[in-house]
């Protein structure tokens, strides 16, 4: 009777499987959805990677568009999961989401730094499977942006290792916070030796005129000095037994500086756009000086003096993102006192998601005709106390419609997912390739 445990013994193994507890991040469809500041993107790509989400949406920071909540439905996510405040990642967004039946959560703090201890702990209690098998930790400055961009080219290049990593944002006065996310990532780690960790903010040990110490100083000593209190070897720039401890040293490349410049420029572009129209002398006079320290960021590139032209970029990123803060605050309370101003904005915001299921091959014709009349109403010259009720009803009619469509329609839409690095084998995590 042998072959009967034959055909028994795989259906119980099977069975035992399939009780197992499964990844989170296996069984869902994910996006994350974050704003281009340099910290949070950086931080959401890892962990994207780390989860093997299905895409990463990068919206202006500070500034709400509803195509990039259109552009969620393409991959028809079971979540979303938004990184960064509601300053950097309006609220509008968590609404779209929200009325179109698309769970969501945001993982933010204060600032960088805290959003950064927010999503590692995030990540540790939703996917604890995926966190346990970071393998590279970059600690960097958190307004480092240059060698952000230098870590990742680096990671890109076709004979770098590639791993599982995640990034700790540190910066005076919060050197205490990042060694608490590090803490956190090492603890889930059960102390695997090939845990690598990487200290890339390293660009700016250049000696500057105007300023005493280092910028974007990055304190390796107490960093060496938690690893070792906690029982690890560390050897700075040496692989040990326990912790692969190394100190970048970046030159500052053209194409990264070039790259920095670009993005600032943008974003003083937006916030010169936002306030347009408003009386907010403060901030005009950020503006100005993001436009001034812009104009000579690109001489001092043009000249070849790329350090100079790197600090001043960061310098009008800074004022700009300022600018489009308060910008946003005001723009949103007059929307609050124009209804029909409010009524257009919900009009777009249905026209927007409409066009991307249009797209997909979904059928919205009815739903299209109660968007045209609505457009009726709002084209009138003067709108009466009953054409506001009617646009309100039509408009949520058209909302609901919206839902119960994509709803319907949802596990129909299919999207090729991002590539993701491939977790490497057991065998091929303890040898070390040369990193640049």
């Amino acid at each position: 009777m042998m072959y009967k445990k034959v055909l028994i013994l795989p259906f119980i193994f099977m069975l035992i499987l399939s009780l197992l507890p499964k990844s989170q991040a296996a069984e869902m469809r994910i996006v994350i959805f974050v704003s281009d500041n340099e910290a949070d993107s950086t931080l959401a790509e890892s962990v994207a990677n780390i989860i093997e989400a299905d895409a990463v949406i990068k919206v202006p920071w500070g500034v709400y568009n509803p195509e990039y909540s259109a552009e969620v439905l393409k991959y028809a996510p079971d979540k979303v999961i938004i990184i960064g405040g509601p300053t950097a990642v309006s609220i509008d967004y968590e609404k779209d989401f929200e009325e179109i039946g698309i769970p969501y959560e945001r993982w933010y703090g204060k600032n960088r730094y805290e959003t950064n201890l927010a999503v590692v702990q995030k990540l540790e209690e939703e996917f604890p499977e995926e966190f346990s098998q970071i393998e590279a930790v970059y600690i960097v400055h958190g307004r480092d942006v240059l060698s952000m961009l230098m870590q990742k080219w680096a990671d890109k290049l076709p004979n770098t290792a590639k791993y599982k990593s995640i990034w700790v944002f540190t910066g005076d006065g919060y050197e205490n916070l990042s060694l608490q996310v590090l803490d956190e990532i090492l603890k889930a780690s059960h102390r695997r030796p090939w845990v690598e960790i990487i200290v890339t903010s390293r660009f700016v040990q250049l000696a500057h005129k105007e300023i005493p110490k280092p910028l974007f100083d990055v304190n390796t000593d107490a960093i060496t000095s938690f690893l070792r209190e906690r029982g690890y070897e560390v050897s700075v720039g040496n692989y040990t037994q326990e912790v692969d401890f190394t100190v970048k040293y970046a030159i500052p490349g053209k194409d990264f500086v070039l790259e920095t410049l670009k993005l600032a420029d943008n974003k003083t572009q937006t916030a010169e756009k936002f306030l347009d129209g408003l009386d907010r002398p403060e901030a005009k006079r950020r503006l100005d000086m993001a436009k001034e320290q812009i104009a000579k960021a690109w001489k001092l590139y043009s000249l070849g003096n790329y350090q100079e032209a790197y600090l001043l970029a960061v310098a009008a990123n800074r004022n700009a993102d300022f600018v489009i803060s308060i910008s946003a605050k005001e723009w949103n309370k007059i929307i609050q006192g124009r209804p029909e101003i409010r009524l257009k904005k919900e009009l777009l915001r249905l026209e927007t998601k409409v066009k991307v299921l249009r797209e997909l091959g979904i059928d919205v014709s009815d739903i299209e005709d109660t968007i045209s009349e609505i457009k009726a109403i709002l084209n009138k010259s003067v709108l009466s106390p009953e054409d506001y009720k009617n646009l309100l009803e039509k408009i949520e009619e058209a909302k609901e419609e919206l839902r119960e469509v994509f709803i319907e329609e949802k596990r129909n839409i299919r999207h090729t997912p991002v590539e993701y690095v491939q977790e490497r084998d057991e065998k091929d995590k303890h040898p070390r390739k040369s990193r640049p």
